[in-house]
């Protein structure tokens, strides 16, 4: 009997040890994971800009500088460049100096350039231009297929409608019982408000992990529960599958009891306070 008992103290101490070396494990997998993911994610930002942006507005730079006979000034500029930085950080060979500086001058002066096509875009000229510029683009035949959803993604994102989604709210959909989180994007479509005689709001709920893909709908503006929550907040939340909540929307710890299968209590009918569910009753 005493060795049965022995014998089960160290399958308990054995147990203890495996889940407190699987705890540590996983506790140290959580700590660097998102500082690796952020440098992963900067790395590659970082990557495609030098291969896929850089490269081209290098070259075009270099088109045009020696176009304008300007080869002499950058070599001076490269010059100085070269003599203020530490001999630790600038190679002795200028040339190759030279190469190590041009994608970090391509990054700089695509960003430039963005800055100068948005400043132009906003300008009262560039309302005029930038949209006739955008039907000939669509005429490309190839071009066509792509870019207005393209468009559509950025607009979502950056564009200035962006300030539509300012307002968040909760919506019972996609039946009566289950509430998912949207944006209300606009008022709702005159024909339909006209047939049933009320103002309606329209609604886009977000999917999961995808956020750019949802479901548009038009509800009543008293079937909406408005959220004090961001629009970073409801994407965080969309893409993490309901992980990642806001912290002013978790609740208390110690107030809830975690859940399981088949405790859960059946649902109620708000309106009639009957169960929806059909074994309970």
């Amino acid at each position: 009997m005493t060795d049965e008992v022995e014998q089960i103290k160290k399958s308990f101490r054995s147990k203890g040890k495996s889940s407190f070396l699987k705890r540590a494990f996983i506790k140290g997998v959580a700590g660097i994971l998102p500082a690796l993911l952020t440098i992963i994610i900067l790395v590659w930002c970082y990557q495609f800009l030098r291969n896929y942006v850089a490269v081209y507005v290098n070259t075009v730079t270099e088109w045009v500088v020696r176009g304008v006979g300007l080869e002499q000034e950058v070599l001076k500029i490269n010059k100085a460049v070269a003599d203020n930085i530490s001999v630790h950080i600038a190679p002795a060979d200028p040339d190759a100096f030279e190469l190590q500086l041009r994608p970090v001058t391509g990054i700089i002066l695509s960003l430039v350039l963005i800055y100068v096509v948005g400043s132009f875009i906003s300008t009262f000229i560039g309302k005029k231009l930038f949209p006739k510029f955008e039907r000939m683009f669509l005429r490309l035949p190839i071009v066509k297929a792509v870019y207005p959803y393209a468009r559509q993604v950025t607009d979502f994102f950056l564009g200035e409608q962006a300030i539509r989604f300012e307002s968040i709210v909760a919506v019972e959909y996609p039946r009566k019982g289950i509430y998912s989180v949207g944006f209300v994007t606009n008022e709702g479509i005159r024909a339909v408000c006209d047939k049933v005689n009320r103002r309606l709001l329209v609604v886009f709920i977000p999917s999961s992990p995808t956020p750019v893909t949802g479901y548009t709908i038009m509800v009543r503006p008293e079937d909406t529960i408005p959220l004090d929550i961001s629009i970073d907040d409801v994407l965080r939340m969309s893409i993490s599958g309901g992980v990642i909540l806001p912290e002013n929307q978790r609740l208390p710890r110690g107030k809830t009891k975690p859940l399981q299968v088949g405790t859960v209590p059946p649902l109620r009918d708000a309106e009639s306070g009957e169960d929806d569910n059909p074994k309970a009753r």
